[in-house]
């Protein structure tokens, strides 16, 4: 009698999880380590107490204004031509969008705020006798996914974190219903008679294929009469059979056939199967994909969720191309996320829909079942955030960079392996449960931080609803104010009477230091002078050109500086000499700015943690030295051992090895 059976399935499973864990093993076992070397030996002395900076005069200065996509032009008050005055209105915006984004980004530090003080708390208790919970070695799975490997079904439950793959609206259909078949068919099948016959090898893929044309009705049954009568619903046979035993791959057959069809078998026994029936019959072949979703890079009014619902618990899932590194949201996105109506009302009932941005890697969902997995990043937005309709062309870019993440797994692969003897049935020990946490709390600490310095900036993009002028001179460029489009990088720019301006560039460690209203201490060969700063540009140049190359591992803005005092005696491009008052104290450690690392204004550097790498944010005093060192105050000790924080190697969990300061410098 012949049997379909499900145990060629298993043991390929099986032989595929094996693999993957001796390719991890293997890769574990073959990590390069990362030299790492004393920070009393790096230390270095602090030369000076000002900040010293490089320019020059010129005759003429000029103001840009730019705009981003995500600010609106409300209002253009100056046209080319027109003579202004500082202080003069030039063009104001709707901040809208501006103030979407910086709702959204208060809302993800007051989570991230919620989360450390749990860490905390947790810590505590850890480090207090507490019980070890399971959950503790969450981070230690090798899939970056938090959930209990054997309850895929509650994986994505969390709404907090991410939506659930079971939303009604198009989704993987087909996939998702795999894993239950697969327990069905356990149940169902005879497995002591496993050994009967041989197994029919068929092409997965196809048979996926087949499935979906046979869903819409364009595909014949498996008797070779095509059935077009009736397509209000799909039956479908998934079949298992034995594997061959001359080391074919085992595959999944699955086709259509008319339930209930006796077997042709002798004794006249009905063939064992699996039917599935589609419980949404008119919703169209879209409904079903073979596993490959569309990943967007825009994201407009017609852009359709992968799946969810749109409410809290079931945000609506638009998955988005890593690509770019950016995903851009159209007004008209926007809008229908926040329930507006085309006479920008709102939709009867509604404030809004919820929605998850999620990218992956290589732009591919890895686990149907648990996203997670693959996921490199997502924001989970509440689209009533939107305050008032918006133009459908406008735009939002959400950026990874500045996604939230999942935790992801130490790279060490975590705990030592034994029990948890008298601390519960977890199987990592207190010691490893405590470093994953006081992890847990770096890591938050740092995004934390990270947030609020976003937060700042898009306070201060709010604050420039209304731009005035700040110079006396002459309107030389507006751009179009219907569509924001200019022939250049900035939509409008003045170009100051005649005179003498100070102009240089500024590194970005010293913005918090030279911005509008600083005072400069200018030396020329005529004397000494001050000068007030008036503009510092929003963007940064592509080189210092007034101190050499400059420190290639920052950047530089340029700065505009007016000379308050008329009877000064300057000439055009005369070269100066420029310092301001460090108020920044010697206390603390003096390191090459080589081996700093700064992120979003966050500074961090790499050290040694008990033979691993970890990230470790610093408390800096300021930009010393001319700009090539950084006055640590807090974060690290002389007796830390610290990496060069660049290479592919370098990465949180990297082992370590401690070499001497002249191999670092390599002499």
């Amino acid at each position: 009698m012949k049997k379909k059976i499900i145990i060629g399935i298993l043991i390929a499973a099986l032989v595929a999880g094996g693999s993957a864990g001796g390719a991890v093993y293997y890769k574990k076992s073959h990590q390069k380590t990362v030299s790492v070397v004393s920070v009393d030996s790096l230390a270095g002395q602090y030369y000076m107490d000002d900040t010293n900076l490089n320019g020059n005069i010129v005759t003429s200065a000029t103001q840009s204004v730019n705009i981003d996509k995500d600010m609106i032009i409300k209002e253009v008050y100056v046209s080319k031509g027109d003579s202004v005055k500082k202080g003069d209105q030039l063009m104001s915006f709707d901040m809208t969008l501006v103030q979407m984004e910086l709702n959204i980004a208060k809302l993800k530090q007051k989570q991230q705020e919620q989360d450390l003080n749990k860490a905390i708390n947790r810590l505590s208790s850890l480090k207090n006798g507490g019980k070890i919970e399971e959950s503790d070695g969450e981070t230690l799975d090798i899939s970056g996914s938090t959930s209990d490997d054997t309850d895929t079904s509650s994986a994505m439950d969390d709404s907090n974190e991410t939506a659930s793959t079971g939303g009604s609206v198009k989704g993987n259909y087909l996939a998702a219903i795999i894993q239950p078949v697969l327990a069905a068919a356990v149940e169902k099948t005879d497995i002591e008679s496993a050994n009967t016959e041989e197994t029919a090898v068929e092409d997965s893929e196809s048979a996926a294929a087949q499935t979906q044309g046979t869903e819409s009705g364009s595909e014949n049954s498996s008797d070779g009469n095509a059935d077009s009568s009736d397509n209000s619903s799909t039956d479908v046979k998934v079949e298992f059979e034995e594997p061959d035993t001359t080391g074919n791959d085992t595959t999944v057959t699955i086709s259509p056939e008319p339930t209930n069809i006796p077997d042709d078998n002798a004794d006249g026994d009905f063939t064992d199967e699996i039917e599935i029936v589609d419980t949404e019959p008119d919703t169209g072949t879209d409904d079903l994909t073979d596993g490959s979703p569309m990943f967007y890079q825009v994201l407009d009014e017609n852009t359709e969720p992968y799946t969810g619902t749109g409410t809290e618990d079931d945000p609506y899932v638009f998955l988005c191309s890593s690509a770019k590194g950016y995903v851009v949201a159209k007004g008209s996105f926007l809008n229908k996320m926040a329930a507006f109506q085309a006479d920008g009302t709102k939709e009867p009932g509604r404030e809004g829909y919820w929605y998850q941005l999620e990218f992956h890697q290589n732009d591919t969902i890895t686990n149907l079942l648990d996203r997670k997995e693959s996921c490199t990043g997502y924001y989970l937005v509440d689209g009533g955030l939107l305050e008032k309709m918006v133009t459908d062309n406008s735009e939002v870019e959400f950026s990874l960079d500045g996604a939230s993440h999942y935790e992801k797994p130490p790279a060490d692969g975590g705990g030592d392996g034994g029990g948890g003897g008298d601390d519960g049935s977890a199987s990592i020990s207190r010691d490893e449960a405590i470093k994953i946490q006081q992890t847990k709390i770096d890591s938050l600490k740092l995004d934390i931080r990270e947030s609020k310095l976003n937060i700042e900036k898009l306070e201060k993009k709010v604050k420039k609803e209304v731009i005035y002028s700040k110079l006396d001179g002459t309107v030389a460029k507006v751009g179009d104010p219907v569509t924001g489009a200019s022939d250049g990088n900035s939509f409008m720019t003045i170009k100051s009477k005649e005179g003498y301006y100070v102009k240089g560039t500024v590194s970005e460690l010293m913005l918090d230091q030279v911005k509008e209203g600083t005072i400069l201490n200018c030396s020329s060969q005529n004397g000494d002078f001050e000068a007030e700063v008036i503009d510092v540009s929003e963007y940064p140049v592509s080189g210092d050109n007034y101190s050499g190359n400059g420190n290639p591992n920052v950047s530089y803005y340029t700065y505009i500086a007016t000379i308050p005092d008329k009877t000064v005696k300057v000439s055009d491009e005369d070269w100066l000499t420029i310092s301001l008052t460090n108020n920044t104290q010697s206390k603390g450690i003096v390191l090459d700015r080589a081996f700093v690392r700064s992120e979003n204004g966050a500074s961090y550097v790499y050290k040694d943690d008990n033979g691993v790498l970890k990230k470790q944010v610093l408390t800096v005093g300021g930009n010393v030295n001319g700009g090539y060192s950084v006055l640590i105050t807090g974060g690290i000790t002389r007796d830390d051992k610290i990496a060069f924080p660049y290479g592919d190697t370098v990465k949180e969990g990297a082992k370590t090895k401690e070499v001497s300061s002249s191999e670092i410098y390599g002499y």
